[in-house]
């Protein structure tokens, strides 16, 4: 099996969003469809995703459309589970004051690609910087580095 791609949030948004790098998250996402990819999310993805939909006035019902097709096609939506929730909290603790620290929802994902030995695949770049010591984690931009 090829190697476990955890997908973050922000980078499946760009499906539906007129953002920077959206063609990146298009071809990643085609990319780890047609090539049967394992790709896992955390659970709180759905909620994550759906919520910016609704907020930017998206109908929610067709975004949750394209999730299941997703799921099809071999996005699995896990639940964390205590060695998750154990890896994220330590996670949110790498940081510094001033720069602030992770947040527990993009913790979560990191903690998934670590814990399956695979790559947290996100468009964040703050969580980027303040965890790629951790290893495990590839911008957006440089999804084709890993594939």
């Amino acid at each position: 099996m090829k190697n476990k791609i955890v997908l973050d949030s922000c980078v499946f948004n760009k499906l539906f969003l007129d953002e920077p790098d959206r063609e990146h998250a298009i071809n990643l996402i085609d990319t780890l469809t047609k090539q049967k990819y394992k790709t896992i999310v955390p659970s709180l993805f759905l909620y994550e995703v759906l919520a910016v939909a609704k907020i930017n006035s998206i109908p929610a019902e067709q975004i949750y459309d394209i999730i299941v097709k997703c799921q099809d096609l071999g996005f699995q939506l896990i639940e964390l589970e205590k060695p998750s929730i154990e890896k994220s909290l330590q996670i949110c603790e790498v940081g510094h004051e001033k720069s602030g620290f992770p947040s527990f929802y993009d913790a979560c994902y990191h903690a998934l690609a670590i814990l399956n030995d695979g790559y947290f695949i996100t468009a964040d770049k703050r969580h980027f910087n303040k965890t790629q010591q951790l290893g495990h984690i590839v911008l957006l931009r440089d999804w084709e580095s890993i594939l």
